[in-house]
């Protein structure tokens, strides 16, 4: 077990020369990484980050596409030893990591540490409700999906369905066999010595280095149930890669919410333990049915279209009141059953803290949201309309005095970095959303003498953009909010990628503008493949497109980062326009109010911003090399 990480140090100027060596001309690092060259940004990096985990500091750094920022952050904290959390964005950079840059830093190192993957529970195979799921499952199809699904788990040591090739990221069955922290029995599981989220957090405790998601993070710190929270104070270095995503993400999950698919999977489970347990005590098919249907009417209230509403406009729908208030009385009535027959089985309690927990939850719509008090992080409440559920949530403005307050509890190195982490040349947006201010508590103001616990670092990239890319800017579009635009910029793409000699991506700023675009695509270019976002999962979609030669993508927002294609893969990124949020999201619009109502510009100090880091992110697909070139 690793000791929780002591007090301040006094600088360590062995490991910055380490380092420093390292990243100079005849470092060992040439023999083990053929394709690596001496980089004055990645070694400016790799030191900034070597004081900043000697002092137990926090860095913000900015380096720009081809810096090398990963193994300029790996070295120094393979180097310094101890305990190193690294968390970054997505499942995928997760596994990048894990399987290809900390091996390759390891070996160039000699480094003899223990490394692991941990990832939310929704990740592993429950093996408890793997045997269940077959009550659940329709379908040929399914049915030889869920034989896939048993004989994985009985072969595999960590359960981690992302290494089940040809199982859709989304599919319906990841749902059925998985635990959530709702229906999770916990050391009441038949199968808890075998489960593969304990392995894999026990696993995580006993590594020297743990490569976790943003997600993952800001669930545990929420929910206290993804076993980060154990981790942390054990971590003498916290890094957190793609850090421009950590704003958005956690007030995802620092706040409360509740589904219309947590009601129908409490339903299913009543069901089932009902039938197991107490077979003939009630009507558990009726119960269970009648859960669901009050599940469903709910939904079936708000708009078919999939999108995002205000508390406000949910609440002024017909029949609202109504539906919400008979899934409560469901809930109230199923709990009352199943409290009837509580003898039966320990099941029951659990399934009766949830009937009591989703009742208040969905309890809280009824009435209007309560003003924050003085001082404290405002919320906001909004409605998230699927194809087949609902679900109603409320969560903080901003994670910037929650994670000030992290920043707080105890004296570790934080390393905070990205591509796209400043805008106009400066990190005031980035401190302000993490809370690394005075304001805030994260950064206290710098003492004359005293080197600044807060610090910040610009490297540029190394690629020369002026002589590797060209952009265009058409002049004879019509306006973004004239009608037929969307069909103009798939015309104009059209043109462009029968131009092209390489693979062609079109990024949108809307679900609706992408499949318009890949329709006018379609028409225009019958003889090339036009992949658009949904066709397939994510994962597979990229496969295609680097697979197929000239292949033209349409994508919306999740295709605008995370994806590295060289040479003639990409050589033409097309954007529609720029990526300014929507006004008219309920989040949104309550930042704009809050700053316009401080006298601060709404415009100015976060839709601009947010503009610029997202444009960046877009544009940046293009160049991924120094051999790179494209429009």
């Amino acid at each position: 077990m690793h000791a929780e990480p002591a007090g301040a140090s006094e600088p360590d100027t062995a490991l910055a020369e380490h380092c420093d060596a390292l990243f100079s001309p005849g470092s060992p690092l040439q023999a083990e990484l053929p394709q690596w060259s001496v980089r004055e940004g990645q070694r400016a990096l790799a030191l900034a980050v070597a004081s900043a985990i000697s002092d137990r500091a926090i860095l913000l750094a900015e380096a720009g596409t081809g810096t090398g920022k990963t193994l300029a952050y790996l070295v120094p904290a393979l180097l310094h030893g101890g305990r190193v959390i690294i968390s970054t964005a997505t499942r995928n950079l997760q596994d990048q990591l894990y399987t290809k840059d900390l091996p390759a830093a390891r070996r160039a190192l000699g480094a003899a540490v223990s490394t692991c993957v941990l990832k939310g529970r929704s990740n592993y195979v429950c093996l408890y409700r793997l045997q269940r799921a077959a009550e659940w499952v329709h379908g040929r199809h399914a049915h030889a999906q869920l034989r896939r699904i048993a004989q994985f788990a009985k072969a595999d040591a960590r359960g981690d369905l992302s290494a089940l090739s040809g199982l859709e990221e989304n599919s319906a069955l990841n749902f059925l066999v998985t635990s959530t922290t709702d229906n999770c029995l916990g050391a009441d599981c038949p199968d808890y010595k075998a489960c593969f989220v304990m392995k894999a957090r026990r696993e995580a405790m006993a590594s020297d280095v743990v490569i976790i998601n943003h997600h993952l993070f800001f669930a545990d710190l929420a929910l206290r149930g993804e076993g980060v929270t154990e981790l942390l104070p054990t971590a003498d270095t916290l890094i957190l890669d793609e850090a421009h995503q950590l704003a958005e993400i956690g007030v995802q999950f620092l706040g409360a919410r509740c589904g219309t698919a947590q009601v129908v999977d409490l339903s299913r489970d009543v069901l089932a333990s009902g039938l197991q347990h107490a077979k003939g005590l009630a009507d558990w098919q009726s119960l269970s049915g009648a859960l669901e249907r009050a599940a469903r009417d709910l939904r079936l209230v708000a708009p078919q279209a999939p999108g995002r509403l205000s508390q406000l406009q949910m609440t002024d729908l017909p029949g609202w009141d109504v539906a919400l208030h008979d899934l409560q009385a469901q809930l109230a009535h199923t709990a009352a059953v199943l409290s009837a027959h509580a003898e039966a089985a320990p099941e029951f309690e659990r399934l009766m803290e949830r009937c009591a927990t989703l009742q208040q939850a969905f309890g809280n719509w009824q009435s209007p949201a309560v003003e924050s008090d003085e001082g404290a992080t405002p919320q906001v409440r909004w409605a998230d309309v699927g194809s087949a559920h609902l679900r109603l949530q409320s969560a903080p403005l901003s994670i910037a005095a929650a994670f000030a307050a992290l920043l707080a509890q105890r004296r570790q190195a934080w390393i905070f970095t990205s591509a796209t982490l400043s805008v106009g040349g400066n990190f005031r947006h980035a401190r302000s959303a993490l809370g690394l201010t005075p304001e805030h508590g994260g950064c206290a103001p710098v003492e004359q003498g005293v080197a600044p616990r807060c610090r910040e670092l610009r490297v540029t990239s190394p690629f020369d953009y002026a002589a590797q890319a060209r952009l265009l800017v058409p002049q004879d579009l019509p306006l973004p909010n004239q009608p037929g635009y969307s069909e103009a910029v798939g015309a104009l793409a059209a043109q462009l990628a029968a131009a092209n000699g390489g693979g062609t991506f079109v990024l949108t700023t809307t679900l609706r503008a992408a499949k318009i675009i890949a329709q006018t695509l379609r028409q225009s270019l019958p003889g090339r493949a036009v992949l658009e976002q949904f066709d397939e999962s994510k994962p597979a979609l990229l496969a295609r497109f680097a697979a197929t030669p000239q292949a033209v993508l349409v994508g919306s927002h999740s295709f605008w980062e995370g994806v590295d294609f060289p040479g003639d893969q990409l050589t033409l990124v097309v954007i529609d326009k720029l990526p300014f949020a929507p006004p008219d999201d309920p989040m949104v619009a309550a930042r704009l109010a809050r700053l316009e109502a401080a006298g601060r510009s709404g415009f100015m100090d976060y839709s601009l911003p947010q503009a610029a880091l997202a444009l960046q992110q877009g544009a940046g697909c293009l160049v991924r090399g120094e051999q790179d070139w494209g429009v």
